[in-house]
């Protein structure tokens, strides 16, 4: 399961990821309720089986080979931190449905958020993966020029510098948490990096440089991820 995204209905944490899976344990204990009630409704195991047959009729009009879809397809377990009953996105108009019909309507709208959202977030993943690497070939030719090698620990410093001007942490920064917001600011960051470090600006300059940028954005960021 991917990083996690953390929605609030009536001052309740809902918790989903990134592909609209959400944790169905939370809601239903928000309404008084629990998950195994729905699943052992007749019209619930009729809905996951159909929904079974259709996405293997899917699959194999699709020609892409065959692999049997099961209950298991659509929900898992999780344990430790938001663990529980997690529901594909397929699941979330009917169970929604079975907890409040005015949640339904809301879970309905932030399905469709999440995954309209994703291939926007995705966009912007990439796009921070390609700035540290415009970072790391820039780092890389400036001590050439000096005549120093380049190690793995000098690009991680500079990694690092970036963490910290966005998040306020010298550490390792788990990007598939990070907010499209902050990817766009981590992105900018890799760039502004690399064009000082291209310019020949040392470290102390470039670093209050850096936390200068993302100061507007870093205390509704750290908020993200914490």
């Amino acid at each position: 399961m991917n990083a996690l995204v953390k929605l609030d209905y009536h001052n309740t944490a809902i918790h989903a990821d990134r592909e609209a899976w959400f944790n169905a344990t939370e809601i239903a204990a928000h309404f008084g309720k629990q998950v195994y009630e729905w699943l052992r409704l007749p019209e619930t195991e009729r809905y996951i089986a159909a929904l079974c047959k259709r996405e293997e009729e899917k699959q194999a009009n699709s020609n892409t080979g065959f692999s049997r879809i099961t209950k298991s397809s659509f929900i898992r377990s999780r344990r430790g931190n938001n663990g529980g009953t997690w529901l594909h996105p397929k699941l979330a108009v009917s169970f929604a449905r079975w907890c409040d019909v005015d949640f339904a309507v809301w879970c309905d709208e932030q399905i469709t958020e999440l995954l309209t959202g994703r291939q926007d977030w995705q966009q912007g993943r990439a796009e921070s993966k390609i700035a540290f690497q415009v970072m790391a070939e820039i780092l890389k030719a400036s001590r050439q020029a000096d005549g120093k090698a380049t190690a793995a620990h000098h690009y991680s410093n500079e990694a690092l510098l970036c963490n910290a001007a966005l998040t306020g942490r010298f550490a390792p920064l788990e990007r598939d948490r990070l907010s499209r917001p902050a990817l766009t600011m981590l992105t900018r960051l890799e760039a502004c990096n690399a064009a000082l470090i291209g310019q020949g600006m040392p470290y102390q300059q470039r670093k209050a440089e850096l936390f200068k940028l993302a100061e507007p954005q870093r205390n509704a960021i750290q908020a993200t991820l914490q």
